[in-house]
């Protein structure tokens, strides 16, 4: 019986605490093994390299960047595209606006509460600088400060307030679980 093998190649520290804590758990019921990648400091050769072993062997992979300041979905995925070419365009997941968004997203009004925070009805257009101006009356570090959030996550809210959280969560969660279902 041949392996079941997911990569998940993440920018840096923040969304890899965020897809390890959150979404490694849920795919290791689904794969035999889970990795977490951070591409960002990487070199575009190694990257390509991995991205070529991964479609050699057959194993399932997807690529979660920010959306920095592109306009649209399309101009991010052909900016990645064009670093690493051997990338599948549909392998590519855009976070809007960026992971910090996403953090944000799945905070209950009561979580919210017992962190002293107001409650940010919609994350889409969160910005790392506004994440950081949001926890620090609360919280002197980030780190701690994000790893409270994800104790108390909630994706249900999450897909709520975030939409391409939802959209990431119904293609790549959803859609997942169903394939491997079969």
């Amino acid at each position: 019986m041949s392996m079941n093998k997911l990569y998940i190649f993440v920018e840096g520290n923040d969304d890899s605490l965020f897809f390890k804590t959150l979404f490694k758990p849920i795919f290791n019921d689904y794969y035999d093994d889970v990795e977490i990648i951070q591409f960002a400091q990487l070199k575009k050769a190694k990257v390509d390299l991995f991205i070529m072993s991964i479609n050699t062997l057959k194993f399932d992979y997807f690529l979660v960047a920010d959306i920095d300041q592109c306009d649209t979905i399309t101009t991010k995925k052909k900016i990645i595209r064009a670093k690493f070419d051997k990338i599948d365009s549909n392998q590519i997941v855009i976070v809007i606006s960026e992971i910090e968004s996403w953090f944000l997203a799945g905070m209950t009004a009561e979580s919210a509460a017992n962190l002293g925070l107001d409650l940010i009805e919609r994350t889409d257009e969160v910005t790392k600088e506004d994440f950081n101006a949001y926890f620090i009356r609360t919280y002197r570090s980030r780190i701690d400060f994000m790893q409270e959030v994800l104790k108390n996550y909630s994706i249900e809210t999450a897909r709520k307030r975030n939409k391409s959280f939802d959209y990431f969560f119904r293609q790549y969660v959803l859609e997942n679980h169903a394939l491997r279902n079969k």
